[in-house]
């Protein structure tokens, strides 16, 4: 019988057959004992089946949940959450599909979170983070980090889904405060638990651009996500404060 993991990697996918089993053996080479859980967003490419049959050679540490429409990145985080405190885990890995996010990370971040709550990758401790980004993802990405920083008086970079939870010391209420199922979900959770006085650390990381497959961050996302910080900020100010 297969011991179980004390960490859950998080991996959604939506249209990712050139990243994702390559993504899952270099995940696999970092020699952690983890256990995966894939959530499809309704892939048309192939990748559904590449889960299927990792799942197929590794039954006990891999669990997969398909949907057959897209129903946002955002739900998909909420949803695995949920799973990984249902499953009793004690860290969650949560991370992108398409390589953007090396999992040489992975080590790192669990040594850190150790010592926290929360460690989230930043992209802006150090110079060169981005490398082949297009310019405007590298613009929205900086506006929307310099509006966070004003608005929420932090300097954490709230837009990066990867991230390790420390679920032992995280209230899995939380979850129920982020409303949104799209890319906003990701400074909402950073936000609502900064406010909540959370000890969130940062791992300084490199994250380059998508060398295959399509971007699934369009401009439009972006934009709602930085209409979305005034919202939140408006309510937090003058309606509401999210108390866990």
């Amino acid at each position: 019988m297969v011991m179980k993991a004390k960490i859950l990697i998080l991996l959604p996918t939506l249209n990712e057959v050139h990243h994702i089993f390559s993504l899952y053996k270099k995940i696999l080479s970092q020699k952690l004992n983890t256990d995966f859980l894939f959530i499809d967003d309704g892939s048309t490419d192939g990748t559904w089946d590449i889960i299927k049959k990792i799942k197929k050679k590794n039954k006990e540490k891999v669990f997969i949940i398909r949907r057959n429409k897209r129903e946002g990145l955002g739900k998909a985080h909420k949803d695995g959450l949920r799973w990984a405190y249902k499953k009793k885990y004690i860290y969650l890995i949560t991370m992108d599909s398409d390589f953007a996010h090396d999992p040489k990370y992975i080590p790192k971040l669990v040594k850190k979170v150790s010592k926290s709550d929360l460690v989230v990758g930043s992209r802006h401790l150090k110079k060169n983070s981005t490398p082949n980004w297009a310019w405007f993802r590298l613009l929205l990405n900086k506006g929307a980090y310099f509006i966070s920083c004003i608005l929420f008086n932090h300097k954490l970079d709230s837009t990066n889904a990867f991230r390790c939870y420390n679920l032992k010391k995280i209230d899995k209420k939380f979850i129920s405060h982020c409303k949104s199922n799209d890319y906003d979900f990701f400074f909402t959770s950073l936000t609502i638990l900064n406010l909540n006085k959370y000890k969130i650390l940062q791992l300084p990381m490199i994250i380059k651009g998508r060398t295959a497959g399509n971007s699934k961050m369009h401009i439009k996302y972006m934009l709602k996500s930085i209409y979305m910080m005034f919202s939140l900020f408006y309510k937090m100010k003058f309606i509401y404060k999210k108390k866990l």
